[in-house]
């Protein structure tokens, strides 16, 4: 399925009713976010659902058809083939089988992973640094040769050709669950509050009236950022809770996680918070950039291809390298019989 700019998605005031009557028991907080590429649909998810709580992250999630509005399918976070690829990626299904704390434990382990990664890459470009007269051989691969020169050469260019990005990658994993560590450093040649890139702790005012509508909420957040698409927008947690709502700015390097957000009391309308990406500081937008550019989406689709196949780089890499070590152990024990 493919999805039509030119026409109009289902009310998300409608979506929102759907829920209450298909799913009454879960009274909090739901996010929804709207499609975008390689997502046609409409994706509801409730982050905490009680059922997982002995889970780190599984949150409840609802795709609805953009058009007319209809459950296309339900599921749990993890119990999808994608969503389970995420799981093994973050923490080695840990958050779903060891619990909270033995996930968060093992996602600390992986991210930490990420400097051995940046060491190994930087070591790796050391290692292949060739002299001037033998660059040309240094970038290619010698044709017509033995299957152990092969593997030579396979292992240096592609380990060249894929440092770039996979120092970006080891680097933003990093950050997932060091980003204090970081900011120290950053603050050295640029400013960074300390609660950037975290929802403020904002409460409606309680009064004797019914909550203003989405679409109310969603105008009141165009006049904020009129020229800014919409990506999705989280509805009040309980009876103080506000809608926030996500909007995306040209230029932005988010798109499925916009960054322009505006805080809204779910009574009044007030507007109670503004967060705009393009008032960042340096230090504060190279934070900012940490997803999209582990993800690859801040360099739109060509970008996401590119981080693709440097996926499979790191495995060629071993796999070249330790038959590269194999093949020296057998010339030693020959030189040393």
């Amino acid at each position: 399925m493919q999805v039509s700019a030119n026409k109009p998605i289902v009310k998300l005031d409608d979506i929102i009713e759907t829920l209450k009557i298909t799913h009454p028991e879960k009274t909090g907080k739901w996010s929804l976010l709207l499609p975008e590429y390689g997502n046609a649909y409409i994706w509801a998810e409730y982050p905490k659902p009680p059922e997982k709580a002995d889970e780190l992250y599984a949150p409840f999630r609802v795709l609805f058809h953009p058009y007319t509005g209809e459950v296309v399918a339900e599921h749990y976070w993890g119990e999808t083939l994608w969503s389970l690829v995420y799981e093994v990626h973050a923490t080695l299904l840990m958050g779903k089988f060891g619990g909270v704390n033995i996930g968060k434990f093992t996602f600390n382990i992986i991210c930490f992973f990420g400097l051995f990664l940046c060491i190994s890459t930087l070591t790796g470009l050391y290692l292949w640094m060739p002299r001037w007269n033998k660059i040309k051989s240094a970038l290619t691969i010698k044709r017509h040769t033995s299957i152990e020169r092969f593997c030579f050469d396979l292992h240096k260019t592609v380990g060249f050709y894929s440092t770039v990005i996979l120092l970006i990658l080891a680097f933003t994993g990093f950050s997932f669950a060091y980003a204090d560590y970081i900011k120290p450093v950053i603050r050295y040649f640029s400013s960074v509050r300390i609660e950037h890139l975290k929802d403020p702790e904002l409460k409606s005012s309680i009064i004797n009236t019914s909550p203003i509508s989405i679409s109310t909420a969603l105008s009141i957040a165009d006049d904020i950022f009129p020229t800014a698409k919409l990506r999705g927008l989280f509805t009040p947690n309980g009876k103080d809770g506000v809608y926030e709502i996500d909007k995306m700015q040209a230029g932005e390097a988010n798109h499925r996680w916009a960054r322009s957000k505006v805080w809204i009391d779910q009574y009044s309308g007030k507007v109670l918070a503004i967060q705009d990406p393009m008032q960042f500081t340096a230090g504060e937008t190279f934070l900012n950039v940490m997803w999209p550019l582990h993800s690859g989406e801040a360099l739109g689709f060509i970008g996401r291809l590119l981080w693709c196949v440097a996926g499979f780089a790191p495995l060629m890499l071993y796999v070249t390298g330790i038959i590269r070590w194999l093949q020296k152990r057998v010339i030693q024990k020959l030189i040393n019989f």
